[in-house]
């Protein structure tokens, strides 16, 4: 039962809304790539989760990575470290706050003509602010609980629409969009944040540890090829960026309200739960005042939401492929340093994962730019 629990702990983790936007980053790159990014990033982010797993083995006190940032690479990487986790809460809350406002406005509109995105957006920053003000007890049952209805309604969909799936949409590719579902990818498979918790709930059994990390990595991997493959094998081009409204012709009004609110609870939340960590996040390692830190945590993605910042792919996209791949290169400087070995193989596996993390690092600044 441990190990069960400690397999839903980190797909749970992962399983979030990154997924609702892998359909539409498949589309632009086409079935065939996509599905080829997805099969190497599932790879590429066990293996960081593996050797997440192995440095929290290693270390013997549970940290989160900025606390091995700074026990193994020194004051400097632990701020990186720092500084890429606020990029990536407060981008990830506001993925969290984007999508729920449309899942809500989708549910609402159909009976109160003045329900809009922004308004629900609103409320959802207000009522998390609430939330947080208290310590949570169950968030993480919650969660999981929300997690599994989210995967039972995607299985329920995915089975509805595999008879509506026409071939020809599955067959494009795009080499000029590639990296689109690169940080969309990166974003919906991260799960990093659950793997110290999967180490401490089986007792730091390395074969355990290893075998759940791996379970829990591909299971969501497994089910997003489903998700994507129904999705625009029935839609094609006309799919949705959220993936779920675009999908009210082949499914029926009735099974994408159901979708939404199911969709608005999980991502509802995670986002509780993010804002909960963030304001801890403030607090412990920025010694931020309570009130200070609750008020930055529950305010500032908002703000951002304000500024404009509405495009959900761009978002996931940024965070993914950014905040993600520097985490990876500082997962695996903080392996390196552990294990160091002076093989020639060592030094090249190493080398060629952090090139490729560090290339669509560096693509995504420059296509912001």
């Amino acid at each position: 039962m441990k190990f069960l629990e400690a397999v839903l702990i980190l797909s749970g983790m992962i399983i979030g809304a990154g997924m609702f936007g892998i359909p539409f980053s498949f589309v632009k790159a086409g079935f065939i790539l996509g599905t080829a990014e997805l099969i190497l990033l599932a790879g590429l982010v066990t293996l960081l989760h593996l050797l997440y797993g192995e440095i929290v083995l290693h270390t013997g006190v549970s940290h989160r990575l900025p606390g091995y940032a700074r026990i193994y690479l020194g004051r400097r990487p632990a701020v990186i470290a720092f500084a890429t986790s606020l990029f990536s809460i407060i981008g990830t809350i506001l993925v969290y706050m984007l999508l729920g406002s449309v899942f809500l406005n989708s549910v609402v509109s159909n009976f109160w003509t003045g329900s809009t995105d922004f308004f629900w957006a609103l409320m959802i920053m207000l009522s998390s602010a609430t939330i947080i003000i208290f310590s949570l007890r169950r968030e993480a049952v919650i969660n999981g609980v929300l997690s599994a209805v989210l995967i039972g309604f995607i299985l329920f969909l995915v089975a509805n629409l595999l008879p509506n799936i026409n071939t020809n949409n599955l067959g494009s590719i795009s080499l000029s969009n590639f990296f689109i579902p690169y940080g969309v990818l990166f974003f919906a498979l991260a799960g990093g944040i659950a793997v110290p918790d999967v180490v401490v709930l089986l007792n730091r059994q390395r074969v355990k540890v290893r075998r759940a990390i791996i379970i829990g990595t591909i299971l969501p991997a497994i089910l997003y090829f489903l998700f994507a493959l129904a999705v625009v094998g029935t839609v094609g081009d006309a799919v949705s960026e959220e993936a779920i409204l675009g999908l009210k012709p082949f499914a029926g009004e009735a099974v994408i309200i159901m979708g939404s609110i199911i969709g608005f609870l999980a991502v509802y939340t995670s986002l509780v739960i993010v804002a909960s960590n963030f304001r801890d996040l403030l607090v412990f390692d920025f010694s931020f005042s309570k009130p200070v830190a609750w008020g930055v945590a529950s305010f500032v993605p908002f703000l951002f939401y304000l500024s404009g910042l509405h495009n959900f792919i761009v978002i996931i996209g940024a965070v993914g492929a950014i905040a993600g791949g520097i985490e990876a290169a500082l997962i695996i400087s903080v392996y390196h340093k552990i294990r160091r070995a002076s093989s020639a193989f060592s030094y090249t596996w190493k080398f060629s994962l952090l090139l490729l993390v560090l290339a669509g690092v560096g693509y995504e600044i420059y296509k912001l730019v």
